[in-house]
C-alpha cells in the first residue's frame, strides 16, 4: 500500500499529524500532551503509528531529551504548510457560504452600540432586506486576525486600533472626540471643559491595553503634555469602567458617545485637546463582496443622520 492509499484509507490522519506537530513545537511529550488535553500514552501511540506507516523515525528519544530527525524536521515544515492550506480551504468554503446566503459577519466590541449603531443597522436592513448580520464580539486585535483568516467580513474599532493593520484596510465611519469622565462627586465635575494638563494630579482607570489600543494612545498624549499618568486600575469592559468612576475618585478619558447611555453618578466634561475616538470599519479589500461594499458606502451617512437627530 503506497502513501496515498494510506491517507485515503485513514491510516494517516490529521490527528496523527496534529499530535506530531504539537511535540515537534515544544520538543516534550508531556507538554504536548497537556496542550492537546490528552495523556502521554495515546500521544506516543499515534506518533509510533505514524512512524510505522511512513517507515521512518521522526524523533530521537532518550530519557531526558527529544530531538527531531532530519525527516522529522521536514515533516514539521510540511505540516505547517498543510495546516495553513487546510485552514485556508475551510475558510474559503465558509466565506463562499456567507456570500451565497448574503450574511455579513461583523466583529465588534459591544460599546460600539452606545453610538446608536443598532438603529443604523436596522435602517440598513430596511434598505437591504436581502442581507443578514452576524455579530461576533471580538477585541480589535482579534478582529484583525479574524479578518485575515476570513472568519469575519468586517471589523468595527476605534481610531487607535487602525494603526499598523497592513495588509488590511480601514474606512472611517464616524468622527468622534474623547472627553473626560469623572464621578458626580469629583471636584472637577463643575468644570465646563478640561485640558490634559488639568489631570496631572489625578489617578486613572482605563480599558485594558490588550483589549484596546486607545489606552496606549491616551497615555502617549498625556506624556506629550509632560506627565505619565497614575494608572490605578485597568478593566476589561466599558461598563466596569463606568462603575469604577461612578464609585471612586478615579477619572478616565472615554469616547463622547458613552454619554448617550444615560449613565448615573458620572459627569462627561469636554476636552480642550482633540483625541480621536473615531469609529472605523476594518476590512480586507482583497475580498470583494457586494454586501460589504454596500455597507461601507451607506453606513457613514446613516451614522451621521442618526447622531444629528
Amino acid at each position: 500500500m503506497n502513501i496515498n492509499e494510506n491517507v485515503l484509507s485513514g491510516r494517516i490522519t490529521l490527528k496523527m499529524l496534529r499530535y506530531f506537530y504539537a511535540v515537534s513545537q515544544c520538543m516534550h511529550f508531556g507538554q504536548a500532551a497537556a496542550q492537546l488535553n490528552i495523556s502521554k500514552s495515546p500521544l506516543s501511540a499515534q506518533i509510533k503509528e505514524l512512524e510505522s506507516v511512513l517507515d521512518v523515525i521522526l524523533f530521537e528519544r532518550t530519557t531526558r531529551h527529544v530531538q527531531l530527525t532530519d525527516v522529522g524536521v521536514l515533516l514539521k515544515q510540511e505540516c505547517a504548510l498543510l495546516f495553513d492550506m487546510f485552514s485556508d480551504s475551510i475558510n474559503k468554503v465558509a466565506k463562499a457560504g456567507r456570500a451565497i446566503d448574503n450574511t455579513i459577519n461583523i466583529g465588534l466590541m459591544s460599546s460600539i452600540f452606545w453610538l446608536g449603531f443598532g438603529a443604523v443597522l436596522r435602517e440598513f436592513k430596511r434598505r437591504h432586506p436581502q442581507y443578514t448580520f452576524n455579530f461576533i464580539e471580538l477585541s480589535p486585535q482579534k478582529q484583525k486576525q479574524a479578518l485575515l483568516e476570513h472568519r469575519i467580513d468586517l471589523g468595527l474599532a476605534r481610531f487607535a486600533d487602525t494603526r499598523n493593520i497592513y495588509p488590511l484596510s480601514e474606512q472611517r465611519l464616524y468622527a468622534e472626540p474623547m472627553c473626560v469622565l469623572v464621578s458626580d462627586e469629583h471636584p472637577l465635575k463643575m468644570k465646563p471643559s478640561l485640558s490634559l494638563g488639568d489631570l496631572i494630579s489625578e489617578e486613572f482607570v482605563f480599558i485594558n491595553r490588550t483589549n484596546s489600543a486607545s489606552t496606549d494612545m491616551i497615555i502617549e498624549r498625556l506624556v506629550d503634555c509632560g506627565f505619565y499618568p497614575k494608572v490605578a486600575q485597568e478593566v476589561v469592559e466599558p461598563t466596569t469602567l463606568m462603575a469604577v468612576v461612578a464609585t471612586s475618585t478615579l477619572v478616565s478619558i472615554v469616547p463622547q458617545s458613552y454619554r448617550q447611555h444615560q449613565w448615573q453618578d458620572v459627569c462627561f466634561i469636554p476636552l480642550n485637546e482633540t483625541i480621536s475616538a473615531d469609529i472605523y470599519a476594518l476590512y480586507d479589500n482583497r475580498n470583494d463582496r457586494e454586501s460589504v461594499n454596500a455597507f461601507l458606502a451607506e453606513i457613514p451617512t446613516l451614522l451621521s443622520l442618526q447622531n444629528t437627530n
